[in-house]
C-alpha cells in the first residue's frame, strides 16, 4: 500500500482506491454530488463554471474529471503532446498517438542492444565459488 498526501486537508494516508483520505471521504462524495446535480441540470458547462456555481474547488472538480468520476466534453480541457503539442490520446497518457509509437520503438532498439552475460551453469563442486563448495568450507571452519 502506497502512502499519499490528501488533496484536501494535506494529511498523509494510506492509499487504497480513493483519492482523498478517510476523513476526507465524506466531504468529497458531498461535493460530488453537488457537481452531479450541477451538471445535470446544466450540461457542458466549463470546469470554471462548474466550480463557481457549486462552491468546489476547481482541482477538486478537475480530480474528479481525471478520475473519470464526472465525464463532461466541455470540462475536458484539451490535453497537448508534451513531446510535439499535438493532440493527446488521454488525460493520463498525455502523448499523442504518434509520439507514443515511437518512444516504443526506442525502448524496443534500446532493449535489442543490451547484452546480458551469458548465464552460468548450474555449479559443481569442483568450482572453487559454488555453493557446495563454500558450504563444505563454513562446516570446517
Amino acid at each position: 500500500m502506497a502512502l499519499a498526501s490528501c488533496p484536501r486537508c494535506k494529511q498523509l494516508f494510506t492509499k487504497v482506491r480513493v483519492e482523498v483520505c478517510p476523513n476526507c471521504q465524506a466531504d468529497e462524495e458531498a461535493d460530488f454530488e453537488k457537481i452531479r446535480a450541477f451538471l445535470e441540470e446544466s450540461p457542458n458547462k466549463t470546469t470554471d463554471e462548474v466550480a463557481k456555481a457549486t462552491g468546489v474547488s476547481r482541482e477538486c472538480v478537475m480530480r474528479m474529471v481525471e478520475d473519470g468520476r464526472i465525464q463532461n466534453v466541455a470540462m475536458a480541457d484539451p490535453v497537448k503532446c508534451g513531446r510535439c503539442g499535438a493532440p493527446a490520446i488521454s488525460l493520463n497518457k498525455k502523448l499523442c498517438q504518434a509520439c507514443l509509437d515511437q518512444l516504443n520503438m526506442e525502448v524496443m532498439k534500446a532493449q535489442s542492444k543490451v547484452k546480458l552475460p551469458p548465464r552460468k551453469s548450474a555449479g559443481t563442486a569442483s568450482e572453487p565459488n559454488s555453493v557446495h563448495t563454500l558450504i563444505d568450507a563454513k562446516r570446517r571452519t
